[in-house]
């Protein structure tokens, strides 16, 4: 799991219409029933496409998760009123086991006789000692859960990937395990959302006071206009009785906020134009140069990440570590001299495994510092570009902006004393920059 943070920026008053994506094929979401859950084993990749959405007073919905543990995606093509509850909320803890994270969240860890730590980038650790005043860590997220042996804070503030909250670490006797993470959400509509109702991501409780709770979750609203004065909730589990979850991470991205309703949570606000990302945790790094190690990453001169004997004779060998990149990738070495114009090299990661590569690429290295940096560009479905008139089903592999497009190719570089990076690039040639932390 990494964390990210976009680049890509663009000025309110140029947005035009936002495009949710939905081809409205779910139809109409209107429960019928007071207390509705959603079975989201239909949906492995937990994307609905709604075309309009109305969630009466006094009607929760609430959901089964997948296989998969997705994250729920709401993609609106109408109008989208919530006057009831939407829950993503961590499950109620059994007697005899951990409680299980909501949909994208993680679960909390086991208790007992061999305690366990919370599940998730945040979970919080197992309790140390069997002693009546120990306990395990609360589930972090967006804020750090309670107690030294809590998890750590993770995820970014455009909850980019959408993920749920961590879980509590479990403590030696009792059975009942530490709390779930609360779930995520992603709800886009192309005009408003009307919330007077409540949206929930809340991290799970636990029935002792040694058993630690599990984090909030995520819940992010893309539209342009968000107007009502319910609640969004996606604080933490516990009391002053437990090891507290963290707090989990509400974003806003939208034009209009006339909201006035309590928004309980990291709250942040904005309007980034990548509604899903494209699936594919790739990464490149250079590995070593000339056979020397890459070890540290000052990217300072005067503190050099590598020396070269000057005996070294041309063509340098650069050694590069692939993950999730398919076989063959053409992946381009750069150097920057000092002094100098910029070199390239090209080498193609041909062993190993798509989950793991490797690639050596020999180039003729100038004398002097400088900078040396490798770039690779991958497609995001593994056939070549896609349109958004294909299996809209593939949203999650291919990602989504607000203008409908979706991202054809990954440009994954890495750069050494400095932070990876990776751009997705739309079928019209669009780039979307982060930086991967």
């Amino acid at each position: 799991m990494f964390s990210i943070l976009f680049l890509a920026s663009q000025a309110f008053d140029s947005i035009g219409q936002i495009n949710s994506g939905s081809d409205g094929h779910d139809g109409i979401l209107k429960p019928t029933q007071l207390g509705t859950e959603i079975d989201m084993d239909d949906h492995p990749d937990g994307i609905y496409h709604y075309s309009s959405v109305l969630i009466p007073s006094g009607y929760s919905v609430s959901f089964k998760p997948d296989a998969n543990n997705s994250p729920v995606v709401w993609l609106v093509k109408g109008s989208c009123v919530i006057d009831g509850t939407v829950s993503v909320n961590a499950a109620p803890i059994p007697n005899n086991g951990p409680g299980r994270g909501g949909p994208g969240g993680f679960a909390g860890g086991n208790s007992g006789s061999h305690p366990s730590d919370g599940q998730g980038p945040g979970g919080g650790k197992k309790a140390l000692t069997s002693t009546a005043n120990s306990t395990g860590g609360g589930g972090s997220f967006g804020s750090k859960g309670g107690t030294s042996l809590a998890g750590s804070v993770y995820g970014n503030i455009y909850l980019l990937p959408l993920i749920g909250g961590s879980g509590g670490g479990g403590y030696f006797s009792n059975s009942r395990g530490g709390g779930g993470g609360g779930g995520a959400i992603l709800i886009v509509s192309p005009e408003t959302i009307a919330l007077n109702g409540k949206i929930q991501a809340v991290g799970g409780w636990t029935g002792d006071a040694y058993n630690a709770c599990g984090s909030g979750g995520g819940i992010r609203i893309v539209t342009k206009r968000i107007f009502g004065s319910g609640g969004i909730y996606a604080g933490g589990g516990g009391s002053s009785v437990n090891a507290k979850g963290g707090s989990g991470r509400i974003r806003f991205d939208v034009l209009e906020n006339n909201f006035s309703g309590t928004i309980s949570g990291e709250f942040s606000q904005g309007f980034q134009p990548v509604i899903i990302p494209a699936s594919g945790q790739f990464q490149l790094a250079i590995k070593s140069i000339a056979g020397t190690p890459i070890t540290k990453t000052s990217g300072v001169l005067a503190s050099p990440d590598v020396i070269i004997s000057s005996q070294q004779e041309n063509p340098v060998s650069i050694e590069l570590q692939c993950l999730n990149l398919p076989l063959n990738t053409a992946i381009t070495v750069n150097a920057k001299p000092v002094n100098g114009d910029q070199l390239s090299a090209v080498g193609y990661n041909n062993t190993g495994t798509k989950e793991s590569s490797t690639a050596t690429v020999l180039m003729n290295l100038p004398r002097g510092g400088g900078i040396i940096y490798a770039t690779a560009t991958t497609s995001t479905s593994g056939q070549g570009s896609i349109g958004i008139g294909d299996d809209s089903s593939s949203y999650a592999q291919t990602g989504l902006t607000i203008y409908g497009e979706r991202f054809a190719k990954v440009e994954v570089t890495d750069i050494l004393g400095g932070r990876q990076s990776i751009t997705y690039i739309t079928d019209s040639g669009t780039r979307y920059p982060m930086v991967v932390r």
